[in-house]
């Protein structure tokens, strides 16, 4: 195929893609969520609420006002290793041949997997019953072929020529999301609104093609290739409703990207590195990608290497957070002290950018005595993934965290949630 023609394919179908992509607009990751395994849906209250159903600024229980200050959510998942082994991987010139057999055998056929997904509420208001907020939001999804790993584990073993890269790649976004929410009570019910404008940062994709061997030198080739965009505008629009039918009970349900829109930046940038075998000895690996991150350049669209092409390819498919619907329950003891919850969440497109759950139903519970509340949740998606959760707030500061499990092909997927951060609210609530 002629350089040129190419290009105008890999801008063509770029750009079908970016006229049917919707909003990046999602709800961030809470402390208070994450502790009851995300059943905080029909609870969420204040800044919260901005978050899961802008109905619930109408509900009783909403504080005059409430700030939510710089919080951290990271989930993470592993496939071919687990959390408490990464820190051991950076080291691993420094394990025994046993050791080295051990890891490489234990990965499964499609690869070792990593998955990590960054959450950051910068700041987020409430005040009576209007809230705003800005959050950043990155994911990333990378994964290494088995004998990509032996070759970084163990060298190049000389004489073999039956190295495969497998689908040693990845792909990553970033996003920023500016929000605003209201909500309004007209007797028992109340309706919601909330608008998000999403700056699109960045998003990447790259791979590794198959090696070349040459046995006179005892050496390989395998070019390593990323193709990115930076910049993108969007919006998108969520609609809700709440009621509180009976004496501590609530109900809540909203549709986050009920209405969407998207558009990335046009401009492709790549970066390439041919690795050789040095590259795959010991430490070398690192000083390989400060070459790698060195190469970037904008994509000449009178020569576009067949490679660039090839690595492009599939970058906005199903590249947008999906629409979805959350419904939820919550109901307080007689005490007040001591509140259930429990909640449903399912994506209604195809988008696969949030990297989470395409369904999820949980349930929890919190328990509050004077300025602590301990919280505790499971979670499913009912087809055989699973979530472990608890939490503590003590005044403004708020931890949560999660050990969920899932299948991934022939293994599964394992993983931690961790969410901190300060919230501050006035204790009285408005009627």
């Amino acid at each position: 195929m002629k350089p040129n023609r190419t290009a105008r394919l890999l801008a063509a179908s770029a750009g079908l893609a970016l006229a049917a992509a919707p909003a990046a607009a999602q709800a961030p990751l809470t402390a208070r969520s994450v502790g009851t395994a995300g059943s905080w849906v029909a609870d969420a209250r204040g800044v919260d609420a901005l978050f899961f159903n802008p109905a619930n600024l109408g509900l009783h229980g909403t504080p005059y006002w409430s700030v939510a200050v710089p919080q951290l959510a990271l989930g993470t998942g592993f496939v071919g290793t687990h959390l408490g082994q990464v820190p051991s991987l950076f080291h691993f010139n420094q394990w025994s041949q046993g050791e080295k057999d051990q890891f490489v055998g234990g990965i499964p056929t499609q690869g070792m997997n990593a998955r990590v997904a960054v959450t950051v509420p910068l700041l987020a208001i409430q005040l009576r019953r209007v809230a705003v907020g800005v959050s950043y939001a990155a994911r990333y999804d990378e994964t290494v072929g088995r004998d990509v790993v032996d070759l970084l584990v163990n060298g190049y073993e000389d004489g073999r020529t039956d190295y495969a890269v497998g689908n040693t790649g990845g792909r990553n976004a970033s996003w920023v999301d500016l929000s605003a929410a209201t909500g309004r009570r007209f007797g028992k019910v109340s309706v919601g609104v909330a608008g998000h404008y999403v700056l699109g940062r960045a998003m990447a994709q790259h791979r590794l093609f198959e090696p070349k061997f040459d046995l006179e030198r005892q050496d390989l080739q395998a070019e390593l290739r990323e193709v990115s965009v930076h910049g993108g505008r969007g919006w998108g629009v969520d609609l809700g409703v709440a009621a509180e039918p009976a004496p501590r009970l609530t109900v809540s349900a909203a549709v986050a990207n009920a209405f969407s829109g998207m558009r990335w930046s046009g401009d492709f940038r790549t970066k390439s590195l041919v690795l050789t075998r040095a590259d795959f000895h010991k430490n070398a690996a690192a000083e390989a990608l400060d070459r790698f991150a060195a190469s970037e350049t904008a994509v000449d669209a009178g020569s576009v290497p067949v490679t660039v092409y090839e690595t492009a390819r599939g970058l906005y498919d199903d590249a947008w957070l999906p629409a979805t619907v959350r419904a939820g329950v919550a109901y307080a003891l007689p005490s007040e002290k001591t509140r259930l919850t429990a909640s449903y969440q399912g994506a209604l497109d195809a988008g696969t950018l949030d990297g989470g759950w395409r369904r999820r139903l949980s349930a929890g519970v919190e328990h509050t005595r004077g300025i602590v509340s301990l919280r505790t949740g499971a979670g499913t998606d009912a087809s055989g993934a699973w979530m472990l959760a608890g939490g503590v707030s003590a005044g403004p500061l708020q931890l949560g965290v999660a050990r969920t499990s899932e299948p991934r092909e022939s293994a599964r997927s394992s993983g931690w949630t961790l969410a901190f951060g300060l919230t501050a609210r006035n204790l009285a609530a408005m009627p």
